[in-house]
């Protein structure tokens, strides 16, 4: 029996997705369209992009469309979904009344989690600094358990190229137990429907982005809304003291274990051992948790 993905093949198959924004999580969403069974029209706004009928990953496929430079956004309403690149505003190509009117438009993130396998745990980490870092690390440690993990997102890897190796597997076995996810505010500007973490982490908030979400309330928000799927057994994590953020979290609220964390964790690896062991400062009490439970998540 085939579980490596918890959607048929062909799911999409008769429909159209329109992919907006041709960077690496476009590209890669593209191709898991395709891959779907949809016909693709990928638009960007970037004139001298490369022809991707050109590339290697789309030759073979006749269903490809692409608009760079100027788009008719009435063009939008004949697709069935219109999946968004996390480089582009909601206020380009109309995307804010799309969403309004009940159009499907995702993030290129749910777009690749609504094909990731039941099995396969997400451990998602956002936060202003250090999500490259942290999410890197929680990778070693999990493969270094023998836990097969992907680690990507915004950070390397887009999300959407784990879901094509899910789809396209012929493996009996998850092709991933857990994958690691890097997740930028903008790519949470779309609220999710099928991005839903085990774990989910806000490592911190200080002033960023501020051009695109004009004020630090509407970044946290955004930010908060990592936790917006997740409910009973799921854990998440957020820095202690951060009024901005405990304002924004109030909505999500007895949703789901929450855990507030000081800056500076502490952390102990025991190599010959495979494990490691985090000692974190949970209000005034140390609470201590070996990795190696995690294989049971």
């Amino acid at each position: 029996t085939r579980i490596q993905s918890c959607i048929p093949k062909q799911d999409l198959k008769g429909q159209s997705v329109a992919v907006i924004g041709l960077g690496k999580s476009g590209i890669a969403a593209a191709r898991l369209a395709l891959a779907r069974g949809a016909s693709v029209l990928a638009i960007d706004q970037n004139e001298n992009l490369g022809p991707l009928e050109k590339n290697h990953l789309f030759e073979k496929h006749c269903s490809l469309k692409k608009i760079l430079g100027y788009f008719d956004n009435k063009l939008l309403k004949d697709a069935d979904t219109v999946v968004v690149s996390p480089g582009v505003p909601l206020e380009n190509y109309g995307l804010s009344s799309l969403l309004q009117s009940g159009k499907r438009v995702m993030s290129e993130l749910d777009f690749a989690a609504e094909v990731l396998p039941r099995c396969t745990k997400i451990l998602a980490v956002t936060g202003t600094n250090g999500k490259s870092t942290v999410a890197t690390f929680a990778g070693q440690m999990l493969n270094h358990l023998d836990i097969k993990t992907f680690v990507g997102g915004n950070l390397g890897i887009p999300l959407s190229e784990a879901a094509f190796q899910c789809l396209t597997s012929s493996l009996k076995r998850p092709m991933f137990q857990v994958a690691v996810v890097e997740v930028s505010s903008y790519q949470l500007e779309i609220p999710n429907k099928y991005f839903c973490p085990s774990v989910a982490i806000i490592l911190n908030l200080t002033p960023d982005h501020l051009e695109r979400h004009k004020t630090m309330k509407n970044y946290a928000v955004t930010k908060c809304r990592i936790l917006s799927r997740m409910r009973n057994s799921k854990m998440g994590v957020l820095p202690l003291g951060n009024q901005i953020l405990n304002e924004a979290v109030m909505d999500y609220l007895n949703e789901f274990n929450l855990a507030w964390i000081g800056d500076f964790p502490g952390v102990k690896i025991d190599i010959e051992a495979k494990a490691a062991s985090f000692k974190i400062p949970v209000i005034e009490v140390v609470t201590q948790l070996q990795l190696g439970a995690m294989k049971t998540l």
